[in-house]
């Protein structure tokens, strides 16, 4: 690592916001807001999940740097105020890696990475005098704005944390067996009870995929992008056929859909 260079280059990005903000800076940087700026962090945070899946080294370093910039700019605001400084933002980071990390920096010693994360929530509780907050209540922490998947994934993890693990109580295979049941003898307007059925469903196979050491909501985005370049190619296959989807019949977009699944455009 080379420290002069990353120093000076943090310092530099600090500086150039401060511009943005400032006398003679740029008018549409001056009038953004917390608020405002929220959105761009989120939208910049999933472009570089996009990168990552992607595994594009390159992409994954430019999607990084705009992400950063993000929390820079976030960091200016609070200077302006006198709230804080990106300084501040850097420095307490790294305290609290450092405090959560025992095992690195301290004399602790662990066996595995599951007794890391029990101590990671234990010390963390420490911190946000949360240590009271038992049971359920303490799940009441995971974040609204989490996209529902994720948020189920967050709340099972940190419900198994509590001894109140879903599929402690549950055979989430089991649930999510019955959940299909249901939704194949549903009718097309689904009343409140499939559909509290079905959420069940959903959870219990965010648990079960959870159990298994993996997370619903990368399976579904990798997914998404899947079903798109299947379309994609759909598309294409249409095209060179010479027939237009727009107009094309339910029996030739099956056809084209069955030869590119089977890989044979």
């Amino acid at each position: 690592m080379d420290t002069n260079r990353l120093s000076e280059a943090i310092v530099r990005l600090a500086r150039l916001a401060e511009r943005l903000r400032g006398p003679g800076g740029c008018p549409w940087d001056a009038k953004q807001t917390d608020q405002s700026v929220k959105n761009y962090l989120l939208e910049e945070a999933y472009e570089v999940l996009d990168a990552v899946d992607k595994g594009d080294p390159e992409l994954v370093c430019g999607e990084l740097g705009d992400l950063l910039f993000q929390i820079v700019f976030l960091a200016q605001l609070g200077s302006e105020r006198g709230e804080f400084e990106l300084a501040d933002v850097v420095e307490q980071v790294e305290k609290k890696m450092i405090r959560r990390h025992p095992h690195v920096f301290g004399e602790m010693v662990v066996k595995d990475a599951d007794e890391v994360a029990r101590n990671w929530a234990k010390i963390k509780e420490e911190e946000k005098g949360t240590k009271g907050e038992k049971g359920v209540r303490a799940l009441m922490k995971v974040p609204l704005s989490l996209p529902a998947l994720l948020r189920a994934h967050r709340l099972c993890e940190r419900a198994s944390k509590i001894n109140l693990g879903l599929s402690k109580m549950e055979d989430p295979i089991r649930l999510i067996e019955e959940g299909l049941e249901v939704l194949k003898g549903a009718k097309e307007n689904l009343d409140a009870g499939i559909e509290e059925t079905l959420g069940c469903t959903l959870i219990s196979l965010v648990e079960a995929i959870r159990m298994r050491g993996k997370n619903a909501e990368d399976i579904l985005r990798k997914s998404n992008q899947r079903f798109l370049d299947v379309l994609e190619a759909l598309e294409d296959e249409l095209e060179r056929q010479g027939i237009e989807l727009r107009r094309a019949s339910e029996t030739q977009i099956i056809a084209a859909w069955k030869k590119v699944k089977a890989g044979k455009p």
